[in-house]
């Protein structure tokens, strides 16, 4: 079977379940089975056929001869999943579980990439674990994907979140902060909170300015808490200026553990994080808060190579939204131990 191509009729028109369908005599009666868990927005975007890569899957499996449905997510449906063993199971969630019928599959840093990964997404997937040899991506691919990327969304001003106008008035090689939600993560580890990096950030900043930039998703109390460190006479600006503006301004990124970290690398910034990320092998992670000051100083004054680490996370670690990335998505799949449609009968 042919990947179906964007705009393309899709071979089937998914549509989610309730929640009480997913049961396990259910899973022990049903022929064999893609099922996606996914939360309210992500299933109204899959089964309208939003996610080209996700679309083109399930249009090989039904091909296939085998069954596609849409489920809710739950903790508890993730856990009848793997224990009933049978069916292949894509979580669409960032909460680690492996399970030999499972991957995690959400969306990625940048838009058009995604996670297919077989121990979870973000901060808990197998990239975390994987060596970086900037040694074994090639120059002068990296720099022109590099540049393309830079065009889509430097260019554009595009972030996950939409953001305000470029050409903000910003202080030149200051330090730039990205706030984050301030409580403690569910399923990864942060070394310090957002509020002991602001606190630290601001102690410790020398001379340099620093800018924070609170979050959307932060709460009222949170952004109080953050807009009561604004001094420009200290030097201190909270700031609701673009990403985009911040990170050409800036001469070093600190956060938490925030996708900002990443987009950094678009416009070649250092990095200090204080919290555990998949993409910590391009950066500094600090876990002492007194040691904030030596961070920053190893960070600036390392040649990072932002290129290559782009190219080698997004084209050999995530999957690009679209059907002709298929093949790697099913190359996966079998190595897990599943046959969806014919093969070679080896990988």
């Amino acid at each position: 079977m042919e990947p179906r191509r964007a705009g393309d009729v899709p071979l089937m028109h998914l549509q989610a379940r309730g929640g009480d369908w997913l049961t396990r005599a259910r899973l022990d009666t049903l022929p064999p089975t893609l099922i996606f868990h996914a939360r309210d927005k992500l299933t109204a975007t899959l089964c309208r056929g939003g996610f080209r890569l996700l679309g083109a899957l399930a249009d090989h499996a039904a091909a296939s001869g085998w069954g596609v449905e849409v489920v809710p997510y739950s903790a508890e449906g993730a856990a009848l999943a793997v224990a009933q063993g049978a069916h292949l199971h894509v979580f669409m969630e960032d909460r680690p579980r492996y399970a030999p019928n499972a991957f995690h599959s959400v969306p990625g840093y940048l838009r058009g990439y995604w996670y297919f990964d077989e121990i979870g997404s973000r901060n808990n997937s197998s990239h975390r674990l994987r060596v970086f040899d900037e040694r074994l991506v090639a120059d002068r691919f990296a720099q022109k994907f590099h540049a393309r990327l830079a065009e889509q969304f430097i260019g554009a001003n595009f972030s996950k979140f939409p953001q305000a106008e470029r050409g903000a008035d910003l202080p030149a090689g200051c330090l730039a902060l990205f706030a984050q939600d301030f409580k403690p993560p569910r399923f990864h580890r942060h070394y310090l909170t957002v509020p002991e990096l602001v606190e630290t950030a601001i102690a410790t900043k020398g001379a340099r300015a620093l800018c924070i930039k609170p979050h959307p998703n932060n709460t009222p109390e949170e952004l109080e808490w953050l807009r009561a460190r604004h001094n420009p006479a200290a030097g201190v600006y909270v700031t609701d200026a673009s990403i985009h503006d911040l990170l050409t301004a800036c001469a070093c990124v600190l956060t938490v553990t925030s996708a900002v970290g990443f987009e950094a690398f678009l416009h070649r910034k250092p990095v200090v994080l204080a919290g555990q990320t998949d993409f910590g092998q391009n950066a500094v992670t600090l876990t002492d808060p007194s040691r904030l000051a030596e961070a920053i100083t190893a960070a600036m004054s390392r040649d990072w190579p932002h290129e290559k680490f782009l190219t080698w996370f997004l084209r050999q670690n995530c999957i690009e939204d679209h059907p002709r990335a298929l093949p790697i998505v099913l190359e996966r799949i079998r190595a897990k131990g599943f046959r969806i449609g014919p093969d070679a009968g080896f990988y």
